[in-house]
């Protein structure tokens, strides 16, 4: 009897365990289209490697979409190959992901619009489906070597400047950095571990930092160079808090240098649609200069070879070179064109446009439209300077439908400008 209590017991346990695994499917056959994630399930920080978790897609309650996690070989990863299915372009997909280790269904807040034949995520950068949702940065804040320390060490415009002392073998050494919240290091497609990877620096090396949600990487370049053996040569490395694209003018770059450097005057740096106002000497190892473009579009700043000495009287190294892009200009809506119905859109139910910019800009949302009561807009980016608007919601109304875009709404280029107010006024009878 009590090995009958006990079997019963581990019965109900198991049960239970299998209690809220949710029995989703979906019928493939009655939809045209379908769309395609690659992507990775995370819950609380914890990517799920299980392969009985699972995620499931849906539009407007009904489930379009189901897929559970495998394991990629060749990735060393953990990903759901995701079908989604629908009869209509732009409709509005949520997320469910069912959590095996906890018995729990999750509902995501993040969501996606439907785009026919559309393929979202791969191996290497999947599509993140996350709660909470993770963080986008890719920043590499510091690079330096196991056990070896450290003459100077500048992070600049993705490139990374490292000096170590004199004597040093760099063809294998130990990686050590810090990155942004979450983020990955990977060399080619491999991995990077901090205090473990090893790596040979007589070359530069290209390093890619992966955010945690896998939808941002960047490049960062490492150069590493050792120093001489008595007092070096200028190392002189120019670095920047102003992003590449800018619409103030003066701004300020830092000059840091390995050793104490004499006589260092604004002819000293080589400017391009550019002058170098003022220099004013923080340290014998830091300066600020101010820089002032001379009118719109790029200008540079570089240090040629041998212009500033140290204490032996010999000369520089090259410097790195900066640029950046002067831009005023506010953008403007160049174009709107309308996208004609075909048998799954009709005009007394969707109206699309298709929306071009004078340049490229960002924060276009649908809160930036307005139409007529009670309309509702989608908003896909095509490419950074083409955006595709869809009104909906629209089958009661009578009369001519426009389109604005709303006075007060954050698009900007990148270098900050404001759209220029726009009245678009197109409308359809």
């Amino acid at each position: 009897m009590k090995n009958y209590f006990i079997f019963l017991t581990l019965l109900l346990i198991g049960l239970k365990a299998k209690a809220q695994d949710p029995n989703w499917s979906v019928n493939s056959a009655n939809y045209q289209y379908s769309m395609t994630f690659t992507t990775f399930l995370n819950i609380n920080g914890t990517t799920l490697s299980s392969g009985e978790n699972k995620v499931a897609a849906f539009v407007n309650g009904e489930i379009r979409g189901v897929a559970n996690v495998v394991f990629v070989a060749s990735a060393n990863k953990y990903v759901a190959y995701l079908s989604v299915f629908a009869n209509t372009n732009g409709e509005t997909i949520t997320f469910k992901i069912y959590d095996s280790a906890n018995d729990n269904v999750v509902d995501i807040t993040a969501n996606e619009n439907f785009i026919i034949d559309g393929n979202v995520g791969g191996i290497f950068q999947s599509y993140s489906i996350a709660d909470p949702v993770l963080n986008n940065e890719a920043l590499l804040n510091l690079f330096s070597f196991k056990g070896v320390s450290t003459v100077s060490e500048v992070v600049n415009n993705n490139n990374v400047a490292v000096v170590l002392p004199f004597g040093t073998d760099i063809t294998s050494l130990t990686i050590e950095y810090v990155l942004s919240n979450g983020a990955n290091l990977f060399l080619e497609n491999t991995k990077q571990l901090s205090g473990a990877s090893v790596q040979d620096f007589t070359n530069s090396v290209t390093y890619k930092v992966l955010s945690e949600n896998e939808e941002v990487f960047v490049e960062y370049v490492v150069s590493v160079t050792v120093a001489n053996e008595n007092v070096d040569p200028p190392v002189l490395v120019l670095t920047s808090a102003a992003n590449s694209i800018v619409n103030q003018a003066p701004m300020l770059v830092n000059l840091t240098t390995n050793v104490a450097i004499s006589n260092f005057i604004p002819e000293d740096v080589l400017c391009v649609n550019a002058v170098v106002s003022n220099i004013k000497k923080e340290n014998e190892l830091l300066y600020v200069l101010t820089v002032v473009p001379v009118q719109q579009g790029d200008f540079s700043i570089e240090i040629p070879q041998n212009n500033v000495l140290n204490s032996d009287n010999e000369g520089n190294l090259l410097s790195n070179k900066l640029t950046f892009t002067y831009d005023l200009v506010r953008p403007y809506v160049a174009t709107i064109k309308r996208k004609y119905p075909t048998e799954e859109i009709t005009k007394d139910d969707i109206l699309e446009f298709t929306v071009t910019f004078s340049e490229d800009v960002e924060n276009v949302s649908s809160s930036d439209f307005v139409s007529v009561s009670d309309a509702t807009f989608t908003v896909v980016k095509e490419n950074d300077s083409t955006y595709l608007i869809t009104v909906m919601s629209i089958e009661d109304f009578y009369g001519a439908v426009y389109l604005n875009i709303n006075q007060v709404n954050t698009i900007q280029d990148k270098a900050g400008n404001l759209l220029l107010n726009t009245v678009i006024n197109l409308h359809q009878n």
